[in-house]
């Protein structure tokens, strides 16, 4: 029920509770002053002022800020919001958009479609005029959840009687669910304290006197009464959808009450919590997890994505000759060659030359470990939603178990980063030109390279001094290129000519220094400028090959088959021994707050699922 009038100065919210048993003794709670009770209504009321002051002030302010109070009776089960009445001209600490803030905060209660609008007017103005009549006819334009209540009937003059006769009786206000006259406390009663009791009985009797045909359709009581049955009415109403929905909150409030109950057997709880936690980690990094995320890549698909569109994109992209230019590699060859002429093929100009140039497939091989390691803690995030409830309800424990996550990674990370860099400087020092993996990258590398390597060593030369095709021919197993398929006597031709250039190449490399040949300065820095390049596509391959596969071997799967031992012995052994399984699962204290305000909600729904069942026979 929504009420607005001049008097307040702050949204009240007051639910009447209906107690179980016979006692007719009434008392009240306020939100603000846990497990104080007040039996006594004059002491409600000086707290309500005292409390309105303190957030309000005392000279006329408003606040957006509620005082919630239950009142616990036997007679009307019932929640009232009482708001601030329309003031046009701000007075006293008012701002000056007073009036703008009022109608917000009214608004915002009253358009609720489920709120019962208590539109007060005073007896003794015009009701054309009112401001709360004209707001509620706005919010609800058929007057079907509006009730009109008339105070000051008290403060009429007799001559107006009948025009207020005709007030109360629905003639001169359109709403459907009633007008209700009322009188209530004067100053004057207030200054005396007059009880309530006082009140309503000199109410009916003013009632009586004035109005002696229809005084039982109107005072406090009526009003009372009127409120529980439209309240009654509407349940009825929405009963079908009313008791679905109660039901299911209270099947919700049920499993997360259970989710926040404190576990009887410590020891079994937390052996069960930490195998559930290693078993969710693993489940979520093989991609065997219950709940398949449709918002997010997680898991092992993350760690995959790291390794397909991170590192090999960055590895791929390194160019063999980046910061490498044939300045550079003449003054290499000069440094490496001493007082001598430098031979057909350098071996030490070309050693240096990749050691430098394969040194940059070092940080981003690196780096791949350091981003698969923050995955990895990630992971631990979208691991089972019950296990990370769990663990967010007990500080101490999810901390223990962030840091064992951290040690074991630790641990795999520096002994994985210390062989990847050992595994490639093993290629930087010890160049193996002989290899036929390197030979054959040779062959697939383009017609320029091939070409300047063997023209190099002049020996692509045939007899009659034009230049032969067997490297000008493109490789028939070049990757991504369609090719004609030959007649078996021109295949067995090709086959001839790509065995002949392998044999040459291989002769050529394996000799280096042993070639007693001298080349002019250019031809010699591009020649190791193509070897360079070759050689270091051929290492390239291996490394992007390598990397991925060390880091699931020795990184993923070695963390992931000594979690669980890793988990039981850091944190339940550990607090085990020392006694101290009461110091891991001490709960959050938010947790606390939070199963006490579940249990009250869980009775009220069950409270209400009750009412329902009795107002069905009302």
């Amino acid at each position: 029920m929504i009420r607005y009038t001049e008097e307040t100065k702050k949204s009240m919210l007051m639910s009447n509770n209906i107690e179980d048993s016979e006692n007719t003794t009434e008392w009240v709670e306020f939100l603000h002053r846990p497990n104080a009770y007040y039996f006594d209504f004059d002491l409600v009321r000086n707290e309500i002022e005292c409390r309105t002051n303190f957030l309000a002030g005392s000279n006329k302010g408003i606040t957006n800020n509620q005082i919630i109070l239950k009142i616990h009776t036997n007679r009307y089960d019932l929640t009232f919001v009482d708001l601030p009445g329309i003031t046009k001209v701000p007075v006293g600490d008012q701002p000056a958009d007073i009036d703008e803030q009022i109608q917000k905060l009214i608004i915002s209660y009253a358009e609720q479609s489920n709120s019962i609008i208590l539109a007060v007017v005073t007896a003794n103005t015009d009701p054309s005029t009112s401001e709360s009549l004209q707001i509620a006819k706005k919010l609800d334009p058929d007057g079907i959840r509006t009730i009109a209540v008339v105070t000051k009937l008290d403060l009429i003059d007799e001559g107006t009687l009948q025009d207020t006769k005709d007030l109360l009786c629905g003639r001169r206000i359109p709403v459907k669910l009633g007008i209700i006259g009322v009188v209530n406390r004067s100053q004057k009663d207030i200054v005396e304290n007059k009880s309530m009791d006082a009140t309503l009985k000199s109410e009916t009797e003013f009632l009586k006197i004035y109005y002696p045909d229809i005084y039982t359709k109107h005072g406090n009581k009526a009003l009372a009464h009127t409120l529980q049955m439209v309240l009654i009415t509407h349940i009825k109403k929405v009963y079908p959808k009313l008791k679905i929905e109660l039901e299911e909150m209270k099947q919700k409030l049920g499993k997360k009450l259970l989710a926040l109950h404190t576990p009887d057997n410590k020891i079994s709880f937390l052996i069960g919590l930490l195998k559930d936690i290693s078993k969710s980690y693993e489940d979520t990094i093989n991609g065997n997890q219950n709940d398949v995320s449709v918002e997010k890549i997680v898991g092992g698909a993350s760690i995959a994505r790291i390794f397909q569109q991170k590192y090999l994109k960055t590895i791929n992209a390194i160019d063999p000759l980046q910061d490498l230019s044939n300045e550079n590699i003449a003054k290499i060859l000069l440094n490496t060659s001493g007082t001598n002429q430098s031979t057909f093929v350098n071996e030490k100009a070309l050693q240096r030359i990749l050691s430098r140039q394969l040194n940059n497939l070092v940080g981003p091989s690196l780096d791949c470990v350091e981003l698969v390691r923050s995955e990895m803690l990630n992971i631990l995030n979208s691991i089972d939603i019950r296990c990370l409830d769990i663990l967010k309800r007990y500080p101490q424990l999810n901390e223990d178990v962030q840091k064992i996550f951290e040690k074991l990674l630790e641990q795999n990370v520096n002994n994985i980063k210390e062989f990847i860099a050992s595994y490639i400087e093993s290629y930087q020092e010890c160049l193996n030109t002989a290899n036929p993996d390197f030979i054959m990258e040779i062959v697939k590398s383009n017609n320029t390279i091939q070409e300047e390597i063997l023209a190099a060593a002049n020996i692509n030369k045939t007899s009659d001094g034009n230049t032969s095709d067997i490297f000008l021919t493109q490789s028939p197993f070049t990757f991504g290129k369609s090719i004609v398929q030959p007649i078996p006597d021109k295949m067995t031709e090709l086959k001839k000519i790509e065995i002949n250039r392998i044999q040459m190449l291989n002769q050529l490399l394996s000799g280096l220094n042993n070639q007693e040949v001298s080349l002019e300065s250019s031809e010699q820095v591009k020649l190791h400028r193509d070897l360079s390049i070759c050689y270091f596509e051929y290492i390239r391959k291996i490394v992007r090959d390598f990397v991925p596969k060390r880091i699931k071997h020795k990184m993923i799967n070695s963390f992931l088959k000594d979690l669980d031992k890793n988990l039981n012995q850091e944190i339940f052994q550990t607090y085990l021994i020392e006694k101290k399984i009461d110091e891991v699962l001490l709960e959050d204290e938010s947790y606390k707050k939070d199963r006490i305000d579940v249990e009250a909600k869980l009775d009220a729904v069950r409270k209400a699922l009750k009412s329902m069942v009795d107002i069905q026979y009302f």
